[in-house]
């Protein structure tokens, strides 16, 4: 049983103007890093030869630094205020600063992000250039903390559902966040299943990445429409990439003199990065929940079923650009994959709407 607290929790719309404005710097600084991640592998595929100073590297790392300093100001802004304690649940760090959670993440993703820069630094002056990303450990470093900055950016947004234009803000970020999760679940799943034979690693990893922006959404907005949007926000960040990262690769590369490969197909890789069909199976799962809804079934089966449909739409994408596979293996195992991670992110989402329900302290409150 669970006595309430005496004192009336804050309102979602209590969240202070800090933590909103930071939201969308949050999103600012990803789109930034993402725009030049995404440059960065068509340079690779394009052209080759790089070094830490190039021009993509240097607008994703701008990007950490926004991210970096967004969240560092707001944590400093949240320790000096006045008044009784409103906002994102937080962590007292150092015993002095407040930290609310998603800046938190922020702040320990960008600085990872900046070490492993240092690291990626090092490793090219040791080995030289045109370093595959995902084959170092200062890539896989790199990919992880991105990975982290994505979830602070998400989570910041999943506090703000109060008005239309934020809860725009939360499809925009799961169309990023969906986009920029190639990278991390891509090498993990290469790492931790590239033995398994038939298996083709990185469609189970994408389906994962997949299965849990989408079904995050689903879980955080309990609505139709939201997914949809999220579709669409997912299909003008992939355009927008896909019409900038081949004319950007050959305005740099004729800016500094390098050849474009003799084989180079000058085709947009952020159309391949991840499956361009995923805005239908967005649009999909609005009308999946929509029925659903209206006929009562548990929202774990819904996320479940919407991860499983993902995880569908993944490999039959890549087995028909003809990525080497055991179909029946590699399917099985996406459904399966993308099933479970729906089932953690209805979990994940039931946590980050009491953030956004729940601000502030909780006095007086007593579970036994």
């Amino acid at each position: 049983m669970a006595t309430q607290a005496t004192n009336a929790l804050p309102a979602v719309h209590d969240v202070p103007r800090r933590e909103v404005t930071g939201a969308w710097f949050l999103m600012f600084g990803y789109a930034t890093l993402l725009t030049g991640m995404v440059w960065d592998g068509q340079w690779h595929g394009d052209v080759g030869p790089d070094d830490f100073w190039t021009a993509p590297h240097l607008l994703l790392y701008s990007g950490t630094g926004i991210i970096g300093l967004t969240c560092l100001t707001v944590v400093l802004l949240s320790t000096w205020a006045r008044g009784p304690v409103t906002g994102t649940p937080s962590v007292t760090v150092f015993r002095t600063f407040r930290a609310p959670w998603p800046f938190l993440v922020g702040g320990l993703g960008a600085s990872g992000n900046l070490l492993y820069a240092g690291a990626d630094l090092w490793w090219h002056e040791v080995y030289g250039f045109d370093i595959a990303a995902g084959a170092t450990p200062s890539h896989l470093g790199l990919g992880l903390s991105i990975q982290v900055e994505i979830f602070a950016m998400v989570m910041a947004f999943a506090v703000l559902r109060r008005t239309r234009a934020e809860r725009w803000g939360l499809a925009l970020a799961v169309g990023l966040a969906t986009i920029g999760s190639t990278s991390a679940f891509g090498m993990v799943s290469e790492l931790l299943f590239d033995w398994l034979p038939g298996l083709a690693p990185r469609v189970l990893g994408l389906g994962a990445a997949g299965a849990l922006t989408l079904t995050l959404i689903v879980g955080l907005t309990r609505g139709w429409h939201w997914p949809a949007a999220a579709g669409l926000a997912f299909l003008g960040v992939q355009g927008a990439l896909a019409l900038f990262a081949p004319a950007a690769t050959r305005w740099y590369a004729d800016a500094i003199g390098q050849p474009m490969r003799d084989y180079a197909a000058n085709a947009p890789q952020a159309l391949i990065g991840f499956p361009a069909t995923f805005p239908l199976i967005a649009l999909v799962t609005g009308g999946v929940v929509a029925w659903a809804v209206r006929r009562g079934v548990s929202p774990i089966v819904i996320t479940a079923g919407v991860g499983a449909l993902v995880g569908v739409n993944t490999t039959l994408f890549y087995a028909a650009l003809g990525m080497e596979m055991s179909l029946p293996v590699t399917l099985l195992a996406a459904v399966a994959a993308g099933a479970g991670t729906g089932w953690v992110s209805w979990q994940c989402a039931v946590m980050l709407r009491r953030f956004g329900v729940r601000t502030g302290a909780v006095a007086g409150a007593v579970t036994a």
